[in-house]
């Protein structure tokens, strides 16, 4: 054996120490540590009551549509739509959890009349938004009504919500009934 084996043995028994050999780092990261970010997590969100409505009858009621956790998509038609008087129905995305309305996004909502409704303005832009902040996008749909039954509206919604680390734009799709007398 020469004189440079025994320190090429301890170079390498060194080199292993040094990188870390079979140790194992912990399963969570210590507060200490840089690795440590606090993590949010998204509530979900409770599905919207009937009674937290407004008073809407037996044939119209609030529609809590379609939604996940990142948003709920809240449609309150008017209680007692009736042909030839002007009707309302709110169009709202209500951020859940740590998200939030991004107020800088193209918010608007597009629907379509059924046959016997029309809509003065089927198109509605962020300037027409009856209250546009950081807990909601909600539009005040009008129409009129030129014969009763059961009228189903269609159209899309769009917004984005945003947390701390992210943006996310949303085109949801709006179906709903309105009974009118």
């Amino acid at each position: 054996m020469t004189i440079r084996s025994p320190r090429y043995a301890l170079l390498v028994l060194g080199l292993a120490v040094a990188c870390g050999g079979d140790q194992k780092k912990p399963a969570t990261p210590d507060a200490t540590s840089p690795e440590a970010k606090p993590v949010a997590q998204a509530a979900k969100p409770e599905p919207a009551k009937a009674a937290d409505a407004a008073p809407a009858g037996d044939k119209v009621k609030l529609v809590d549509g379609p939604g996940d956790d990142r948003f709920a998509l809240r449609i309150t038609p008017p209680a007692d739509a009736a042909v030839g008087r002007e009707g309302v129905i709110t169009v709202a995305a209500v951020p859940q959890g740590p998200w939030h309305i991004n107020l800088d996004f193209p918010t608007k909502l597009a629907l379509s009349a059924p046959e016997g409704v029309t809509l003065p303005k089927p198109e509605l832009a962020k300037a027409d938004a009856a209250k546009l902040d950081e807990k909601s996008a909600e539009f005040a749909v009008k129409f009129t009504p030129t014969s009763a039954g059961d009228k189903t509206f269609t159209g899309e919604f769009k917004f984005a919500v945003c947390q701390d680390e992210a943006c996310s734009p949303v085109t949801q799709k709006v179906d709903f009934k309105v009974a009118v007398k």
